[in-house]
């Protein structure tokens, strides 16, 4: 009985410890080219966020340079009766390039904003405006990554 215990134990301690399906967005993706990141101008901390999610994309067939300007602004949507903040929206704007032996290939400017709530405490508000900054820089690279990939799918279409 008491091995019928143990063994039912482990069996169900698997089962949840696989099952929860988890996968990184864009690791999990084999990809035919690799993103060099070039010269980089604008804002520096999400100029490395960039950088860092770019580095993933390594494949073997074709390299291209990528070279890109960030800009981020924080604008106020709404005030309360006060005139303090009330609406916020954060603004995140990427002016990038993709070339290969000196050509380039895609010549594109692409904005993220999310608008949230002002919070009275600033560490969470703090907090909060990370978060979604990670989540706007995520979708510059996506982007970024999804130029790439139509340049490999699509090698006629030039997007300039």
């Amino acid at each position: 009985m008491k091995k019928k215990k143990i063994i039912l134990s482990l069996f169900f301690l698997l089962f949840f410890l696989n099952g929860c399906g988890y996968k990184p967005i864009l690791k999990g993706i084999d990809y035919d080219f690799t993103i060099k990141v070039g010269s980089n101008t604008g804002n520096k901390k999400i100029n490395s966020q960039i950088e860092n999610k770019i580095r993933i994309v390594d494949g073997a067939k074709r390299t291209f340079n990528l070279d890109f300007s960030s800009k981020e602004t924080k604008n106020i949507l709404s005030r309360d009766s006060k005139g303090d903040p009330n609406i916020l929206e954060l603004v995140i704007n990427i002016n990038y390039k993709l070339s290969e032996n000196g050509k380039i290939l895609v010549h594109r400017s692409y904005t993220q904003r999310s608008t949230y709530n002002n919070i009275t405490d600033k560490f969470e508000l703090s907090k909060s405006e990370e978060i979604l900054r990670n989540n706007l820089v995520e979708n510059l690279v996506s982007d970024i990554i999804n130029s790439a990939s139509n340049l490999i799918l699509n090698p006629m279409i030039n997007d300039n």
